[in-house]
């Protein structure tokens, strides 16, 4: 690659984003050599690269991405818009018209008028020979048709026959087997897909969370992908068991290796029962389970990273971390949180005792916080008020990243960064300069490669976004409106 020079630019960099540091930066083989007001063109066989006035961040990161899976949901029927039952069956409707074998998700019915899921004889009624199988959301359940249940059953044989429902562990397990059942030119595809959506966001490197501890083959792929792409991905293999990432040379394992489930499907695990039912959740992994995987990756010289939603989850895993962290010495890069979003004070004493990351996911605040929304809609006004403490977290000493959960919620940083400074709780939002490095430096850090990314200065790899507005020059609730001019990897324009 030849030296490039680009010019006409207002550079941004830590430690405070609000400083105009730079507006001319060269880049020799991918990498910053040198960073400048008004630098010198090289000559030579130096390119000069005109960026027109845009604002420049190092490029953005994604700490929490089911790559493989985003990129599926790109591909199948896309169900976040609807608002009524009929929009949903008028969608599906139309999709078995153009293929027998029917995937739907982002389904969310609290956004819809009747409050709730579509039913065994609504989906029957709507394509009785096709294979139908629609996912909430926060894909921990999901709808399917007769046909869908009778392969669901071929796993499960005590699944009813009668419930559309399929929800908890028997979901996780069966959304594996079901990417089985796609070819493998469709998940080529989706890589592509994920990646796409990736660069029109301006983001450079994600965590990919792939695979499961009965699936490598959708990690292998992941790593494949990855190895070609310009795109960074950090891949950590949902297992609890440390042989494909010790095999594969990676010191990070786990991901959404899931203690308890999400708060829409009300499988979060809690102290206090949801307020709209009887239940508080499940627990899929105890004390002795978390213990043990904790011990596996302590052995292997692993990162590990476990999801948890509610408090009784979080109370279980950041105590395994804390004790972890007596018995064998904190590891040299920490264990993470996913999440996190119904803290105690007493984990979030036990997180800083280990040194936990905590991943977070601000889109959640934005799609489901406040007072009407689904958070107080399963938990009450009191309890939703302290979902997601980003300020809290921070306060008790402890390291965030963002993430989006995507296809929970859309790759999308300017929005996660949009949602940190307009937490629906006054008292827990950010300052624009630290929302940022959550988005951009805090997931190079968590993945131990902050020597490598996450700031434009020499010996940094040449990745950065250009924007076409000065975040720090819109109102706070316009952020999510910040448009991508384009995006560089290694020096090379990717969009």
């Amino acid at each position: 690659m030849p030296s490039l020079f680009f010019h006409n630019f207002s550079g941004r960099n830590l430690p405070d984003y609000s400083r105009e540091d730079f507006n001319t930066m060269h880049v020799v083989n991918g990498f910053i050599v040198q960073t400048g007001m008004q630098l010198p063109c090289q000559g030579g066989e130096t390119i000069s690269v005109d960026l027109g006035g845009a604002t420049v961040f190092a490029a953005f990161a994604d700490a929490h991405v089911h790559f493989t899976q985003t990129g599926i949901t790109l591909l199948g029927c896309r169900l976040e818009n609807a608002r009524s039952l009929a929009d949903i069956l008028d969608m599906v409707s139309s999709a078995t018209k153009k293929n027998n074998f029917v995937l739907g998700w982002n389904m969310q019915e609290t956004r819809l008028a009747e409050k709730r899921l579509p039913t065994l004889a609504e989906l029957d009624r709507t394509g009785k020979d096709a294979f139908i199988w629609l996912a909430r959301a926060d894909l921990h359940s999901a709808v399917a048709n007769t046909k869908a249940l009778q392969w669901a059953r071929s796993f499960f044989p005590d699944i009813d026959p009668q419930n559309a429902l399929i929800s908890g562990e028997r979901y996780n397990f069966l959304s594996y087997e079901l990417n089985r059942l796609l070819p493998a030119d469709l998940k080529k595809k989706a890589l592509e897909l994920a990646a796409t959506e990736c660069f029109k966001n301006g983001v450079g490197t994600v965590h990919a969370l792939e695979g499961s501890e009965n699936s490598t083959e959708e990690t292998i792929a992941a790593a494949d992908f990855f190895a070609t792409s310009p795109l960074h991905g950090v891949i950590y293999h949902q297992s609890p068991h440390a042989d494909l990432p010790k095999r594969m040379n990676w010191n990070k394992m786990g991901g959404c290796l899931l203690i308890d489930g999400s708060l829409g499907t009300r499988t979060a695990a809690l102290h206090q029962n949801y307020t709209d039912s009887s239940s508080n959740g499940c627990q899929y992994l105890n004390s002795e389970a978390i213990d043990s995987i904790l011990k596996t990756a302590t052995h292997n010289g692993m990162q590990l990273a476990l999801h948890a939603i509610g408090d009784r989850a979080i109370d279980a895993a950041t105590a395994c971390y804390a004790r972890a962290a007596l018995e064998f010495g904190k590891p040299a890069l920490p264990h993470r949180l996913e999440h996190c979003i119904l803290p105690t004070a007493q984990a979030l004493a036990d997180a800083r005792k280990a040194e936990t990351q905590i991943c977070v996911q601000p889109a959640f605040d934005y799609f489901w916080g406040g007072a009407t929304n689904l958070y107080a809609q399963r938990l009450g006004a009191e309890r939703a008020l302290r979902c997601n403490p980003f300020k809290t977290i921070l306060l008790a000493g402890l390291k965030m990243a963002g993430g989006s959960d995507s296809p929970v919620t859309p790759i999308n940083p300017l929005l996660g960064i949009h949602a940190l400074v307009n937490h629906c709780n006054p008292d827990e939002r950010l300052d624009l300069n630290t929302a940022l490095a959550m988005f951009i430096a805090e997931p190079h850090t968590f993945a131990g490669e902050e020597n490598l990314r996450g700031h434009l200065r020499p010996t940094k790899s040449a990745d950065f976004v250009c924007l076409t507005k000065d975040p720090f020059a819109v109102p706070r609730a316009k952020l999510k409106d910040l448009q991508i001019r384009s995006l560089y990897l290694g020096g090379k324009k990717v969009y």
